[in-house]
């Protein structure tokens, strides 16, 4: 179980077997880098944790706690854990500022406890087996120690076919969930398993909104405090800077507090001149004086990195700038072994196309009863399914699931039905899809714009974007920290009023206004570009003998039964040509057939990288 995730650890591992519990860890060395080794116990070695990832505020924790008596014998982030919870027990959590997945075992009380940091960075997954609850930070370790047969689960399938991935708690996995961001799971020998959420951006909201000005200057003292703590390390760290604003404000807020140039890394692709943001970064790199690394390169040139990357997420993610952050993440380990993103600002503040619309249905609110009747008959009116009929539904729905759907959904709900056999279709894959998203609501009455940009951070930040960093950049040993997703700065940005972040249609408006002389006028005022967003029609008219061989003449497909494929035949004959939701269908398709083929079925590849990483971990 542990050899097959040893590029999440290369440095060290351990095993810890005693009643009731097995404990495994692979280690990437970032803090205390020669002590810390875990599993790792209290002074009586009746409590012990593995924890993947940082915990920032060890630090002051460390110095209360050996106030209240308790001995450290290392000097790391870890040992706060074990110690924390003989103090405050399974409410731990609630006290640290971090990016984590953490397991925690209290021999004397049979009681083992999982939890995940607050904004869900670092993955968790488990599953009940025959043998009691397994755990891991990836599945295929599940599935190399024998706990868990890989099956698909087909109401997963239908839920990654509607948004691109698979929302959690469910995997494409049978079986195997994943751990809400900001819970707590309890289990306790001879009870029921308890969960409990143990932290929402509510719970520590401050006072905002008396003026622009105090507002932008809070914004900014957050985030240097939040960029500082992400820069502890004992070893080589940088920034993955994308030319964009986000990446720039960290990349000059870091070069304040070093003295040493800040190491920068960057990427393009050759067909992705839309997106294509070289040339800001190296402007940017440029006026910071930073130690700047750049790669051109071209996806289309490497089509084994979409096999590669589909071991890695395990859960397939219908979006190539997966390809571009594991090529990155490579460039970045070369020099480094810790980087810092601009991950998170998009979803904090109103970075999105789809923000606008939501503030938009904000206005629709108040517009007298005609003229909402006049918005609702453009949505029937409009061709459907189009761009513009997706914004008037939006704008126009009275429930959070609709608007949430047709902003970012990728086969309708009838789209499915025509694409999907009878045979295969699930009964209550609808019912799950819009699920996906209530069972995330606010637990109060906000406006829309409020409410999409919880949402992106509960559902698409944690289950897509935060996802493929993570296994991206672990594929490549390589530690990535986010900033914006301090807790302290995502209760305050919550806290902001609407027209901080969209204002007259302008996206993350006081960000831009608090980067005003840290960083150039050009990056704050350009057109926001998505990472590797024009790419995906390129790379699917390169490939489309292969999607023709994929999708349509292989008999593995039409054994399955799951496409009708005059439906996938038209969809695929018009791949690169007719728009960007044609290409994530196609996409989606594709990746779904690949992970069937890959994890599935008994000829794929699943066993022989399970064979070649054990190999490895005995060998070494």
């Amino acid at each position: 179980m542990v050899d097959v995730i040893r590029h999440r650890g290369p440095d060290d591992g351990g095993i810890r077997l005693a009643p009731g519990i097995a404990l495994g860890m692979r280690r990437l060395s970032i803090i205390d880098v020669r002590g810390s080794q875990q599993p790792l116990a209290n002074e009586d070695e009746s409590v012990w944790t593995v924890f993947n990832g940082e915990i920032f505020n060890f630090a002051e924790l460390r110095a209360d706690l050996q106030a209240r008596g308790h001995r450290f014998a290392t000097e790391g982030d870890t040992e706060t854990i074990v110690h924390l919870y003989e103090e405050h027990g399974p409410d731990f959590p609630k006290r640290l500022n971090g990016m984590f997945a953490i397991a925690v075992w209290d021999g004397s009380r049979r009681t083992l406890v999982l939890t995940r940091d607050r904004l869900g960075v670092k993955p968790l997954y488990y599953a009940q087996t025959p043998m009691g609850v397994a755990f891991a930070s990836e599945v295929k370790s599940l599935i190399a120690g024998g706990l868990v047969q890989p099956a698909l689960d087909p109401v997963a399938a239908e839920l990654f076919l509607a948004y691109g991935f698979v929302p959690g708690p469910r995997t494409l996995f049978e079986g195997v969930l994943k751990l809400d961001p900001a819970t707590t799971l309890v289990l306790r020998a001879g009870s029921e398993p308890e969960t409990h959420r143990y932290w929402r951006p509510w719970d520590d909201a401050p006072p905002v909104g008396t003026d622009w000005e105090s507002d932008q200057e809070r914004l900014l003292e957050l985030l240097r405090r939040s960029i500082k703590a992400r820069m502890i390390s004992d070893v080589p760290l940088g920034v993955m800077l994308s030319g964009g604003l986000d990446s720039s404000l960290i990349t000059a807020i870091m070069a304040e507090e070093t003295s040493a140039p800040v190491k920068t890394f960057s990427i393009g692709f050759e067909e992705d001149k839309e997106s294509n943001e070289l040339a800001d970064a190296r402007l940017v790199a440029n006026r910071l004086g930073t130690d700047h690394h750049e790669l051109m390169t071209s996806a289309v040139d490497h089509p084994e990195l979409l096999d590669e990357a589909l071991w890695h997420l395990e859960e397939p993610i219908a979006d190539l700038s997966c390809l571009g952050f594991l090529l990155l993440s490579r460039l970045a380990r070369e020099s480094v072994t810790v980087a810092l993103s601009g991950q998170g600002a998009d979803e904090l503040l109103g970075g999105y196309r789809k923000h606008q619309i939501a503030a938009l249905a904000n206005t629709a609110r108040r517009l007298p009863r005609p003229a909402q009747g006049m918005l609702r008959t453009a949505v029937r009116l409009a061709p459907q399914n189009s761009t513009a009929a997706r914004g008037l539904a939006a704008i126009t729905a009275d429930d959070a699931a609709d608007r949430m759907l047709a902003m970012s959904r990728i086969l309708q709900a009838d789209e499915r039905e025509s694409l999907l056999t009878r045979e295969f279709r699930q009964e209550g894959a609808e019912a799950a899809i819009r699920d996906a998203v209530l069972r995330r609501l606010p637990p109060m009455p906000v406006s829309p714009l409020a409410e999409t940009l919880h949402l992106d951070r509960e559902i698409a930040l944690v289950d897509n974007m935060f996802l493929y960093f993570d296994k991206m950049s672990m594929a490549a040993s390589l530690e990535v920290r986010v900033p914006f997703e301090d807790p302290e700065l995502v209760a305050f940005c919550t806290a902001l009023p609407d027209g901080r972040k969209v204002w007259r249609t302008r996206r993350k408006e006081i960000l831009k206004r608090a980067s005003r002389g840290l960083v150039d006028d050009r990056i704050i005022d350009k057109k926001k570009r998505g990472f590797f967003h024009s790419a995906l029609g390129s790379w699917l008219e390169v490939h489309r003998e292969s999607l023709y061989d994929d999708l349509l003449h292989d008999e593995r497909v039409r054994r399955r039964g799951q496409f009708d494929l005059t439906q996938v035949r038209r969809l695929v004959a018009g791949a690169g040509q007719e728009g960007k939701k044609n290409d994530q269908r196609v996409f989606s398709m594709l990746l779904l057939e690949k992970w069937q083929r890959f994890y599935i079925d008994p000829d794929g590849g699943l066993a022989r990288r399970l064979a070649e990483t054990t190999a490895l971990g005995v060998a070494r």
